[in-house]
């Protein structure tokens, strides 16, 4: 972990009830607790654009398998073929 930066913030007192209670349960500080919110809220959108490439990256290689028939030893199956066995 980093360097610490102290920040204050302004909650509700449902808020901090919830916040004090969920801390005791898991046995952690409500600092620590506020930090592992803060990374799951603000990493939600990169985690998001990692996602999307690594689907764009998937999908390409596929396409690119499915071109030079990889896995199927250049056999092209149908439905028909697999079902009749």
């Amino acid at each position: 972990m980093g360097r610490m930066v102290r920040k204050q913030i302004v909650i509700q007192a449902e808020q901090e009830r919830a916040l004090e209670d969920r801390a005791a349960a898991l046995g952690v500080s409500q600092s620590a607790l506020v930090r592992e919110a803060l990374d799951a809220f603000l990493g939600g959108a990169a985690g998001d654009a990692r996602k999307k490439r690594a689907w764009e990256e998937l999908r390409a290689g596929m396409t690119d398998s499915a071109g030079l028939s990889i896995g199927s030893r250049g056999q092209r199956w149908t439905r028909e073929d697999l079902h009749g066995r």
